[in-house]
């Protein structure tokens, strides 16, 4: 499968907002702290990309950003927090590819509807993935992993962040690709799925870069290639699929900000403007970047709500095809 997981346009440099609100709905948020919620537990790349925002998100609207981790289901029970959250701006959801579009084909029933359940804010980054495992395998490139699990089969797995997770699908993908047998092992989060690895309970970690890229560096993991044919401009040192000798790989996801549904426009327009200025800034694309994150506004809430639309067929296709499932 071809996929770039480039899809919206770069980080817009939005100037920071005036303090002083008048009376009414832009007034917003005087009255209480924004709680950012993820599906996902402390460590993982959702964690670091929802902290990184927290401060500078916090200084444009003079408000603190509370990040309340709530992990499980692949996400959905975050998710499903947020479609029932008053749409009064207190309450935001980090969500992804894998929230609107690829658990609602996953799973036999999500409580919400990807789409009237909620107002799309912005996009917020790429979600590349990488495979890597523990160096005291011996296995230094992807060649030799596929070589090691093809003369003995059947021992194999690889874990992830959980069902449904960009990783999950580069997993299914990864064994569509090259016909092998792996057992998929979901944690709830990427943290876990690191100490995993790293204890020698699992043999491939297929994780994000915030995850796998820090013990990668420090030589306690061995990663041996990006899941999309082309390497990531801000990883160099992780070779992509195709120079890797697998070009048939080629997937990666991304993350959004989303509201609940029926949320006012003007309250909507001041929470991209702030999110769009934020990833602007050099410190946050900076910090994304040494975690091998790229940070991606879009246009305009408009343009991510149309953006939404389309890759939910699409991601329906990539479950459909990988034979992946919740089961």
């Amino acid at each position: 499968m071809r996929r770039r997981a480039l899809l919206a346009a770069p980080a817009l440099a939005v100037p920071g907002l005036s303090r002083a609100q008048p009376a009414g709905p832009l007034a917003w948020p005087a009255a209480r702290p924004i709680r950012l919620v993820i599906g996902f537990p402390p460590g993982g790349s959702a964690d670091f990309l929802a902290r990184s925002l927290a401060d500078p998100l916090g200084r444009e609207f003079g408000q603190t950003i509370l990040i309340d981790n709530r992990p499980g289901a692949g996400s959905n029970i975050a998710t499903e927090h947020v479609a029932r959250a008053e749409p009064d701006g207190y309450t935001l959801l980090l969500g992804g590819n894998f929230s609107h579009c690829v658990n609602p084909a996953m799973f036999r029933r999500v409580a919400f509807d990807p789409i009237a359940d909620f107002t799309p804010i912005t996009q917020l980054s790429d979600i590349p993935t990488i495979i890597a495992v523990n160096p005291a395998s011996g296995i230094r490139t992807l060649a030799e992993l596929i070589g090691r699990i093809r003369a003995t089969p059947g021992r194999w797995n690889y874990g992830t962040p959980g069902i449904g997770t960009p990783s999950h699908l580069a997993g299914a993908m990864f064994t569509r690709a090259t016909g092998l047998e792996l057992t998929h092992v979901a944690f709830r989060g990427g943290a876990p799925s690191l100490t995993a690895i790293l204890a020698g309970d699992i043999e491939i970690i297929i994780g994000t870069p915030p995850v796998v890229l820090p013990h990668a560096r420090a030589g306690r993991l061995t990663a041996l290639a990006m899941t999309t044919a082309a390497p990531s401009p801000v990883i160099p040192d992780v070779p992509g699929a195709a120079a890797a000798g697998l070009p048939a790989l080629d997937i990666a996801g991304w993350y959004g900000l989303f509201a609940p549904a029926k949320l006012p426009p003007a309250i909507r327009d001041r929470i991209f403007a702030a999110t769009a200025a934020a990833l602007a800034m050099p410190a946050v694309r900076d910090r994304f970047a040494q975690e091998g994150l790229q940070a991606i506004a879009s246009p305009d809430p408009d343009h991510f709500a149309a953006f939404v639309a389309r890759e939910i067929p699409f991601w329906a296709k990539v479950v459909q095809d990988a034979g992946a499932t919740a089961e």
